[in-house]
C-alpha cells in the first residue's frame, strides 16, 4: 500500500508523456531510452527549425534585392512616376541624375525611405527636342535603382 502511494507521487511530477511511460512494465533502462529517443527527436526537431529560420531569412534577403518597381504614365505633357524599390544608399541621387540625364525637370515629388525606398514624381521635359517614351523611360529608371554610385 505505501509503495503504490509512493509510485502515485512520484509519477504526478513527471509530464503527461513519462507517465504514460511508467503505465506500461517497462524497466528504467527502457524508460531512460525511451526518454533519451524523445529527447534526441526534439533536439533534431530544433535544428531543423533553426535551418529553415536561417534558409527563411536567405530567402527573403534574396526577394529583397530583387523588389523593384517602376511605373511611368503619360498624363498630357508631364509623366507620373512611381517607384518602389529596397533600401540602399543614394536611390534618389542616381535618379535625379537620371532625369537630369533624360532632361526632364521635377515638377513635384515625395519620396520615403523609412522601410523601402518609394517616390513619386510629376516630371516635365525641359524641352520638346527630345521626346521620351513610357517604356524608355521606365528602363533609364529601373537601371538607376541598381546603379552602383561612387563616391561623393
Amino acid at each position: 500500500m505505501v509503495a503504490s502511494e509512493q509510485k502515485k507521487r512520484a509519477s504526478q511530477g513527471k509530464p503527461h508523456c513519462l507517465k504514460n511511460l511508467t503505465l506500461f512494465k517497462l524497466s528504467n533502462h527502457e524508460q531512460s531510452m525511451a526518454i533519451r529517443e524523445a529527447l534526441l527527436y526534439i533536439a533534431i526537431l530544433k535544428l531543423k527549425i533553426k535551418a529553415l529560420q536561417r534558409d527563411f531569412k536567405i530567402i527573403k534577403r534574396e526577394l529583397l534585392h530583387q523588389f523593384q518597381e517602376v511605373k511611368v504614365e503619360k498624363i498630357g505633357e508631364k509623366f507620373q512616376v512611381k517607384i518602389e524599390s529596397q533600401k540602399g544608399e543614394n536611390k534618389l541621387v542616381n535618379i535625379l541624375e537620371a532625369f537630369e540625364e533624360m532632361g526632364l525637370s521635377v515638377a513635384q515629388a515625395r519620396a520615403s525611405c523609412q522601410d523601402s525606398f518609394s517616390m513619386e514624381a510629376i516630371v516635365v521635359p525641359q524641352s520638346k527636342d527630345k521626346l521620351w517614351s513610357v517604356d524608355d523611360m521606365t528602363q533609364t529608371l529601373a537601371k538607376a535603382l541598381v546603379k552602383p554610385s561612387g563616391p561623393l
